[in-house]
C-alpha cells in the first residue's frame, strides 16, 4: 500500500477514534470514557486503538491538546479580524469568542476546564505549549491596553495583591513572557469571571435568571472592562 494511502487510513483511524471518545463523554461524561467503551464502538478490539494511541492517557492528552490549540486558532482569527489600531475592540471580540467556542463545543470545553478524570495526570511539556497560545492571545492584548491612552488605573485593580506578585513574577520569569506582572493580573482577573459565567451557561444554570445568555455575557464583559479602567474608542 502506498504511504500516502497508509498515512490517510491512520490519520482517518485516529480521527474516528477521537470522535468516539467525545461521542461517549457527551452521553456519559468523563467516567464514560474507556479503551473498552470506544473499541467497542468501533467495532474493534481494544489491543487494536493500541496501535495507534499507546493508552487511555495518551487519547485524553491528544484531545486537550486538540482542543486547546483549536480554541487559540479561533482567539486568534477574532483578534486579526479588527483593526490592530483597536485592541480594546480586539479583547472584546476575543472574548465573545472565548465563549462561543465553549457553547459550540461543551463536551471538548469541558474536558479541558471541567469534569477531571481520575488518575490523569496531563504531560506539561506537550499540553502547555497548547494552553499558552489561547492565553498568550488575552494577556498580549491586555498588555497593549495597558501601555496605551485607552487605559485609566481603577481601583482596586490598579494594584496587585502583595500575595500574588511572587506567584505572577515566577511564571512571566520562567515562560519568558514579554508582559508586565498587571497586565496577567487583569488577565487572572478577568479569565475568572468569564470562566464562571461559561460554566454556569454550559450546565444550564444561569439561563433562566438572565434570559439571553450571549447579551448577558457581553455586558458583563463591558462591565468588568469598565472596573478595570479600560475605555472604549472615542
Amino acid at each position: 500500500m502506498p504511504k500516502v494511502r497508509q498515512d490517510a487510513l491512520r490519520g482517518a483511524a485516529i480521527q474516528a477514534i477521537k470522535d468516539t471518545a467525545r461521542h461517549l463523554m457527551a452521553e456519559q461524561g468523563t467516567a464514560g470514557l474507556s479503551v473498552r467503551g470506544i473499541a467497542k464502538a468501533l467495532h474493534l478490539t481494544p489491543p487494536a486503538l493500541y496501535t495507534y494511541f499507546t493508552s487511555l492517557d495518551d487519547l485524553i492528552t491528544a484531545l486537550i491538546t486538540d482542543n486547546f490549540n483549536a480554541l487559540a486558532d479561533t482567539l486568534e482569527h477574532a483578534r486579526d479580524a479588527l483593526p490592530v489600531e483597536d485592541p480594546v475592540a480586539q479583547l472584546e471580540a476575543v472574548m465573545n469568542a472565548y465563549r462561543q467556542w465553549a457553547v459550540d463545543h461543551p463536551v471538548d470545553f469541558q474536558l479541558n476546564y471541567g469534569n477531571p478524570i481520575p488518575g490523569y495526570h496531563a504531560p506539561r511539556e506537550i499540553t502547555v505549549p497548547a494552553v499558552v497560545r489561547s492565553f498568550v492571545v488575552i494577556v498580549g492584548l491586555i498588555e497593549r491596553i495597558v501601555q496605551s491612552e485607552r487605559y485609566a488605573p481603577n481601583p482596586p485593580y490598579d494594584t496587585i495583591p502583595p500575595h500574588l506578585q511572587p506567584a505572577l513574577r515566577r511564571v512571566i520569569t520562567e515562560g519568558g513572557y514579554p508582559v508586565s506582572e498587571l497586565a496577567l493580573y487583569l488577565s487572572v482577573s478577568g479569565w475568572g469571571e468569564i470562566h464562571g459565567i461559561i460554566m454556569l451557561e454550559l450546565f444550564h444554570h444561569i439561563q433562566a435568571l438572565v434570559g439571553d445568555t450571549a447579551t448577558y455575557y457581553q455586558e458583563q464583559i463591558r462591565r468588568m472592562m469598565r472596573a478595570f479602567g479600560i475605555r472604549p474608542k472615542g
